[in-house]
């Protein structure tokens, strides 16, 4: 078991509601971080793949910055 840490900002108007209950959602998701425009995740690699945490924040609007 790993953590592992990204950070997305946003490219359009935040939905901090949608962000909050997707993030909810998915299992594995240990914490996150809203900083407008940019959110940090952080989630257990073996509940939850990084491109599923990708694909979530893609659908809401969020791009991956680069590693932190």
């Amino acid at each position: 078991m790993a953590i592992q840490t990204a950070r997305f900002r946003c490219t359009g108007t935040p939905n901090f509601t949608a962000l909050r209950h997707e993030m909810l959602g998915l299992s594995g998701v240990t914490e996150f971080a809203m900083d407008t425009p940019n959110v940090t995740i952080h989630w257990e690699d073996t509940t939850v793949t990084s491109q599923r945490i990708e694909l979530t924040l893609n659908a809401l609007g969020y791009r991956k910055c680069k590693s932190i």
